[in-house]
């Protein structure tokens, strides 16, 4: 269904091939996915059967798992383009769209296929992905309580003393343990003024009375990911950190509240950033609200002050305000978020409270 899919789509927009060249989205149209980043394309001619090129590494796999399409191999000592360039010639297109293509591939094809037109077109694709059937639901709802399990972990065994690494192991065995294929990303265990840092990786700095912690981590089920972020503190929070925390909080709820199909993507990012702003610390604020979740971690459609979307039943988003002050730390509290007709409902669970011990 979703390669007929496809293929109405591109005869819509006058393609006679597309190049899906992502492996989620060769996943996303076979059911077939290379974990390791082997090179792969699915070619869709509109008229006939697709083909699946896929190294000889990853044949076995391939042949057991894909469907809908015939697969080809590239084996040792070949190059994916001159498969690619001897496949188009013989199905004689003059119009192919693409999701993405390596310059130095692109610029291969488009000289040696003077007359054939090469268009980029990742909207074709992704106007598919971004809005999630119920099995795909089904699975980002697991990951996301893999999740909420190793954020929970990860609370348990912060104290002075532990390392950031310490902390991302446990956290990530509890997710392993129920079954997770894999993490989101690589988790985020950042502490004190190093919790200032968005994505800054986790360190063998250890914790400290007092420290701010951020904790940022995800799931994959079924190749469906999640996201979640939980910031706590140990011991007792101070003033400070408190009122920035609870700043973060109210901004992400008020966001939250207008998350619903139809809203537009730049007003719910604004929505926080306003909050956060007449709280002072508007320039702290440094990135979007949110972006899509789902086989990848960063999807449309995108929540940020520039965003030309418009959140539609069946998004999955995340809703992640932060602030992140330099010498001092940051904050974030961050959900995956579902988007239904007339509201949202947050997948992931976990309480965004500050931890005492």
């Amino acid at each position: 269904m979703r390669i007929k899919a496809l293929k109405s789509a591109m005869a819509d927009v006058g393609f006679d091939a597309y190049l899906v060249t992502s492996a989620t989205s060769v996943y996303y149209f076979t059911g077939f996915l290379d974990i390791r980043d082997a090179p792969v394309t699915l070619i869709v001619p509109v008229d006939q059967e697709p083909v699946l090129y896929v190294s000889e590494l990853s044949s076995v796999a391939a042949r057991d798992e894909a469907k809908n399409c015939n697969i080809k191999l590239v084996r040792m000592g070949e190059q994916f383009p001159n498969k690619i360039l001897k496949e188009l010639s013989m199905l004689r297109v003059r119009r192919v769209g693409f999701e993405a293509l390596l310059t130095h591939i692109f610029l291969r094809l488009s000289r040696s296929l003077k007359d054939v037109r090469f268009d980029p077109n990742a909207d074709l694709v992704w106007k598919f992905r971004k809005i999630k059937s119920d099995t795909e639901i089904a699975y980002i709802r697991r990951a996301a309580a893999m999740a909420d399990v190793g954020i929970r972990t990860a609370g348990e065994v912060l104290k002075p003393g532990i390392r950031e690494c310490e902390v991302v192991a446990e956290a990530e065995y509890a997710m392993r343990s129920i079954g997770a294929e894999a993490f989101a990303f690589d988790t985020i265990v950042v502490s004190g003024s190093r919790s200032a840092l968005p994505h800054g990786s986790c360190s063998t700095k250890k914790i400290q009375l007092g420290d701010l912690v951020i904790i940022d981590l995800g799931a994959v089920c079924h190749g469906y990911r999640s996201d979640i972020t939980r910031t706590m503190v140990i011991g007792k929070p101070s003033p400070k950190q408190s009122r920035i925390f609870n700043l973060v909080l109210n901004a992400q709820e008020r966001a939250f509240k207008a998350i619903k199909a139809g809203a537009k993507a730049w007003q719910v990012d604004a929505i926080a950033r306003r909050i956060i702003k007449r709280g002072g610390y508007g320039k702290y604020f440094i990135h979007g609200l949110g972006h899509g979740v789902g086989l990848d971690i960063h999807e449309p459609p995108k929540l940020g002050p520039k965003s030309k979307d418009v959140l539609s039943k069946g998004n999955v988003i995340t809703n992640e305000p932060g602030v992140y002050v330099h010498g001092f730390g940051g904050v974030r509290i961050e959900d995956t978020v579902l988007v239904h007709k007339n509201e949202a409902e947050r997948i992931t669970r976990s309480p965004p409270e500050l931890v005492e011990d």
